[in-house]
């Protein structure tokens, strides 16, 4: 991931970052998660990543950022235009959870347990995701489990 500058926006300081690049989930080297325009991980894609190892951050309002790579929708925002992802979250209890509303909240998806959980298609947040939350603690919070 050297090739990757660094973040392009932050909201705040407990905020996750957008990168540029058309990398893949298998090259972050921090929790992460990639979000893509169409169904089975096709078309543009971005990636989402924490910041910090202990999780507790993420994008509350997912407006303004857009599909950066090559591809259907580059360019479109992420808010409520992605398919499927793929995310790399480390450890039992390390999850990266995306949401129908902004604020973290109403259904979602949730990736975890495994290094290398992934949607073929979102199922609560497909095309209707507005915000993204990384964690360290295991949470019900009633989503559907990717990993």
């Amino acid at each position: 991931m050297s090739a990757v500058v660094g973040a392009l926006a932050t909201a705040s300081p407990a905020s996750a970052s957008i990168s540029p690049g058309s990398y893949g989930v298998e090259d972050c080297d921090a929790q992460c998660v990639v979000l893509y325009f169409n169904t089975g991980y096709g078309g543009s894609h971005t990636v989402i990543h924490s910041d910090t190892p202990t999780g507790g951050e993420g994008i509350r309002d997912l407006a303004g950022y857009t599909f950066q790579s090559g591809g259907a929708g580059q360019g479109q925002s992420l808010k409520n235009n992605a398919a499927s992802a793929k995310a790399r979250v480390w450890g039992i209890d390390a999850s990266v959870t995306v949401y129908f509303n902004s604020g973290y909240a109403g259904p979602c998806d949730k990736f975890h347990h495994t290094e290398y959980p992934s949607a073929w298609q979102l199922s609560n947040t497909y095309n209707e995701n507005a915000s993204v939350y990384f964690r360290n603690v295991p949470i019900n919070q009633g989503c559907v489990n990717f990993g």
